[in-house]
């Protein structure tokens, strides 16, 4: 696609119902209800399966995005956390026994199952996620790969995307956030 004067490449992914999900409708509210929903496993996945027609096609010159659509349901909600843990990895808390006999908390962010790092996915400059509400309106959320080696302007996207999140470093040490930033694009 055109994304002002260059070209975006656009790979789009659709997350299917899976066999898993009809028993969550009938066993919500029920002690059988599995009690967790693995959406980053599946956009993970969907990263794998996009990755190589988008490296493929931007060749290294042009930026590329891979759109994650749900069609498997609300059971398989969409947000920034399964977006950030399917590409950063999964986000756990360091702990360290100290002397007394007490824990504490030595560092916290993404450790592990990590799919975009500063060594790979270097060619996916964006995740988008598009959603429809209600009202049939379409949307698209953009998560910015910080790694990436060709990078979208977050102006270039302010016309395409509701919102738009970045993580400026996920894989550094310290209490890196889950969170990803908001970005707060000013009118070109």
């Amino acid at each position: 696609m055109k994304l002002r004067s260059r070209d975006l490449i656009v790979e789009v992914k659709q997350l299917d119902p899976a066999d898993d999900d009809t028993g969550l409708a009938r066993t919500w509210g029920t002690p059988d209800f599995p009690g967790k929903v693995r959406v980053d496993e599946r956009v993970r996945s969907l990263l794998s399966d996009g990755y190589p027609q988008i490296k493929q096609s931007a060749a290294g010159t042009r930026p590329a995005m891979i759109v994650v659509y749900n069609n498997a349901g609300p059971w398989n909600w969409i947000d920034s956390f399964a977006v950030s843990t399917a590409m950063f990895g999964s986000f756990g808390i360091v702990l360290s026994l100290e002397q007394d006999g007490s824990l504490a908390v030595t560092r916290h962010g993404y450790l592990g199952q990590r799919k975009v790092t500063k060594d790979s996915f270097r060619a996916l400059s964006a995740v988008g996620v598009l959603k429809r509400n209600r009202i049939t309106a379409v949307t698209l959320e953009c998560y910015h790969n910080p790694f990436a080696r060709v990078r979208i302007a977050p102006r270039e996207l302010k016309a395409l995307a509701l919102s738009q999140y970045t993580h400026s470093n996920p894989h550094a040490r310290g209490f890196i956030p889950w969170e990803p930033k908001k970005l707060e694009i000013a009118a070109s």
